[in-house]
């Protein structure tokens, strides 16, 4: 009898036990946080689309689209690829198909890259920018220059917030001033951003002035039934009277995912970079154009 008491009681205590471990599992997997850890596996990530838009006098005008992925290790994210092209044609920059060996052709090729899709690969510490802007300046052997700190010069009109950051994440859920059935929103000022983000602070290319420290952005993000992000929407003032926001959607999380670096062979250093020394390199020139 008293064996068989003993054996009821430990039937009893297993079954008792089955709520409470799916309770806790329920737990881990209703965080944010605890979700997209839980992504973290070497060889899988996540794929992303960002749409830029900027609100202005003319009202809405798509002007930027980015697609690429995010490839995760065991402590995050470890790679990243990431194709962006401006909408714009050749004709929209005054491009007649016209060069010559003056300034002119500088600025030509500087224009035309402008057309042309950028493709930046990140790996760890190291960038990999191929197309674009740079792309007309690279020597006739080369396809990629390494440029690290940067997401390139289109990251500079994607989206600035990364959500695959467990950081970010994090300092974006503790200042959410809406928390409802998966969709969080608030506002976070750049210089909050600069001091989580890596991501943030490789998409503006440098330190923060004081004016940009204090811009203020909106977002709201949108998260699936497993946790994860499924949209994330951001916007922030850009002059007197416009505004850029950037859509981007994650699909395929846990999917696999390879990011390479390109070869050696094919890699210039920005110091190959072929500017016959009568004008600035775009990446100087860029950061003379006003907001």
């Amino acid at each position: 009898m008293k064996r068989h008491i003993a054996g009821l009681a430990c039937a009893a205590m297993t079954v008792l036990s089955v709520p409470a471990l799916a309770s806790t599992a329920t737990a881990q997997t209703s965080d944010p946080i605890s979700a997209l850890r839980g992504q973290f596996k070497t060889g899988l990530g996540v794929k992303t689309v960002d749409t830029t838009k900027v609100r202005g006098l003319a009202g809405n005008a798509v002007v930027a689209k980015r697609t690429g992925v995010f490839q995760f290790g065991t402590s995050g994210i470890r790679a990243s690829d990431h194709t962006a092209q401006l909408r714009i044609k050749p004709s929209d920059l005054g491009l007649n198909g016209e060069t010559t060996t003056s300034d002119d052709d500088q600025l030509t090729k500087l224009f035309t890259g402008m057309t042309k899709p950028e493709q930046v690969v990140r790996i760890k510490n190291a960038t990999y920018v191929s197309g674009g802007m740079f792309g007309e300046f690279l020597p006739v052997d080369k396809t990629w220059f390494r440029f690290d700190n940067t997401v390139g010069v289109l990251g500079a009109m994607s989206q600035f917030v990364n959500v695959a950051e467990p950081s970010t994440l994090k300092t974006l859920l503790g200042r959410a001033t809406v928390k409802q059935a998966g969709t969080y929103a608030g506002k976070i000022t750049f210089s909050e951003l600069y001091k989580v983000s890596p991501w943030f602070r490789a998409s503006i290319g440098g330190p923060l002035t004081s004016k940009d420290a204090k811009t203020s952005m909106s977002w709201k993000l949108y998260l699936g039934a497993d946790k994860l992000a499924k949209r994330l929407t951001t916007s922030y003032p850009a002059g007197a009277k416009d505004a850029i926001t950037v859509d981007t959607s994650y699909t395929g999380w846990g999917s696999k995912v390879t990011v390479a670096a390109p070869p050696a062979d094919q890699v210039a250093k920005l110091t190959e970079l072929e500017f016959d020394g009568k004008i600035e390199p775009p990446f100087t020139i860029l950061n003379t154009i006003p907001n």
